[in-house]
């Protein structure tokens, strides 16, 4: 989730299932990048229904100006099944929707992104790439971009604090990638064993391709290996 200081950032939740009387409630906290957490206001979602807030509503206690991080969510008091869109824009409308994605507890340690781009000409399209270490311990993640037909075009290990959401802007210059327009690139995310040993750490991990003139973008979520 980002709100940059020039955008506005609304989200909605709605309720995959019907027949139950009392309102459900929808709990929420933001985890910045350094990683600082801020806990927001719950939301009461009547069965069947659709609510719609905004990022500003929910978390007042943000520091003003721009945020880039993670928006938590989950059913206060137990379970239950909903769906989690959000949508940060320009007043004018440009901007990016991001899908909400379940926290990866059951699908292995590799996910990949496919159709990365980096492009010099008009109008210029620029590939970010993020990562969300799930844990409250320091992990590492492998972030491999190769080309369609294979070839590696750059490799990095990237270290992940506990609960960290980093940011890689420009994909390709953070990994050191030889320079150049590539397009259709695969970026493949693998948690390995931590400095400090024990199992790779769960994350989820996302990339966007951005359009430097209009700046809207599209976010890909990170798709695991089943």
């Amino acid at each position: 989730m980002l709100r940059p200081a020039s955008f506005g950032a609304v989200m909605a939740a709605a309720l995959a299932f019907a027949g139950i009387a009392s309102a459900q409630q929808l709990g929420y906290n933001f985890n910045f990048t350094l990683p600082i957490a801020s806990t927001c206001a719950p939301v009461n979602v009547a069965p069947g229904n659709t609510v719609k807030t905004s990022l500003t509503a929910l978390c007042p206690t943000l520091n003003a100006g721009s945020n880039f991080g993670v928006l938590i969510s989950a059913f206060a008091g137990g379970g239950g099944t909903y769906a989690l869109y959000s949508r940060v824009q320009t007043p004018e409308g440009n901007g990016f929707s991001i899908e909400g994605t379940v926290a990866n507890t059951c699908c292995g340690t590799v996910s990949e992104v496919i159709g990365v781009v980096r492009q010099a000409a008009a109008p210029t399209f620029q590939s970010n790439c993020f990562i969300f270490n799930q844990e409250p311990r320091a992990g590492r993640i492998v972030l491999t971009l190769a080309s369609g037909d294979g070839q590696v075009v750059a490799s990095q290990i990237v270290d992940v604090k506990a609960m960290e959401f980093i940011r890689l802007l420009d994909v390709f210059a953070a990994l050191n990638a030889p320079p150049g327009d590539v397009d259709n690139v695969r970026a493949t995310f693998e948690s390995i064993v931590p400095v400090a040993g024990g199992a790779p750490v769960l994350f989820v991990a996302s990339c966007t391709v951005q359009n430097n003139t209009s700046f809207d973008a599209d976010f890909r979520i990170a798709k695991f290996h089943f």
